[in-house]
């Protein structure tokens, strides 16, 4: 036990708890105690898996994903795929015939070491785009497509209305509400006149199931909440908005298809479908 623990009884500490946390973020401290963690984590074992596909190093699977199991990266990243194929399919743009894919918030190729294969394959094109160097770098490296740095701002070095789909998993999720509205902007410029976008968030059924307490009450009153509000565009920040927010955030500049709900039988975010209107 600290002697901190020793001095100041529990009640107290958990009262005092999130004004710490405050003050670690306005002083920028809580980065280094982020980074220290995510430099922990790939330290802990993970059992070898291998799916024929080259496998990011434990400490980039951690950037992504906070865990360096090799199985969950492969098999989550294979089901996204399958799903967001599915759902561009449903809705006219089919990921193998020519069509021309942006992988927004690539990671270290969760979701584009299955669907750039598949686009490229087709006769089209893929490029994926993260805000982590070493990301990008490893990869371009491994898998096909090209692959860019972009900033926490927009715009993109992207060319206007080149993209048949956008996709982004858990990107959203980790931005404040003003950086949601400039992405979504983004997203439609680089967009062709009805060409897709399949965005992920954090709605009331995954904050029902999967989120942290107290967030679906304050959901009925906010309609866009922040918590851990530092580090914007990183795993520690994360924002929770309802569908029909979301919805009216993305209505100036799309049709919205559907709205998915985020499931309850495993964590999967909720998919705003998008459909870019002409200008």
């Amino acid at each position: 036990m600290t002697l901190y623990a020793r001095l100041v009884p529990a009640a107290v500490r958990l009262r005092l708890r999130p004004h710490l946390q405050r003050a670690l973020e306005v002083s920028g401290l809580i980065g280094v105690l982020h980074r220290r963690q995510e430099r922990r984590l790939p330290q802990a074992p993970a059992p070898p898996f291998d799916d024929g596909l080259p496998m990011p190093p434990a400490e980039l699977l951690v950037l992504v994903g906070a865990s360096s199991d090799g199985r969950w990266f492969s098999e989550g990243g294979r089901e996204h795929a399958a799903m967001f194929s599915s759902l561009a399919g449903k809705h006219g743009v089919d990921v193998g015939k020519a069509a021309d894919v942006w992988d927004l918030g690539c990671g270290c190729g969760r979701i584009a070491r299955w669907l750039a294969p598949e686009a490229i394959a087709g006769g089209g094109a893929f490029t994926g785009s993260d805000i982590n160097r070493r990301l990008v770098d490893w990869t371009s490296a491994h898998l096909p497509g090209r692959y860019l740095l972009n900033g926490l701002k927009t715009p993109t070095s992207l060319a206007p209305k080149s993209k048949d789909l956008v996709y982004a998993y858990s990107v959203l999720t980790h931005l404040r509400e003003k950086a949601v509205r400039a992405w979504l902007e983004e997203v439609h410029r680089v967009l062709r006149p009805g060409g897709l976008a399949l965005l992920t968030f954090h709605d009331e059924c995954y904050a029902g199931a999967w989120g942290p307490p107290g967030v679906v009450g304050r959901l009925e009153r906010e309609p866009f909440i922040v918590l851990n509000d530092a580090m914007e565009g990183s795993n520690y920040l994360s924002s929770w908005t309802t569908a029909v927010h979301l919805e009216a955030l993305a209505a100036p500049l799309f049709e919205v298809l559907e709205i998915v709900p985020g499931r309850r039988d495993n964590p999967t975010q909720a998919i705003a479908v998008l459909r870019a209107r002409a200008e």
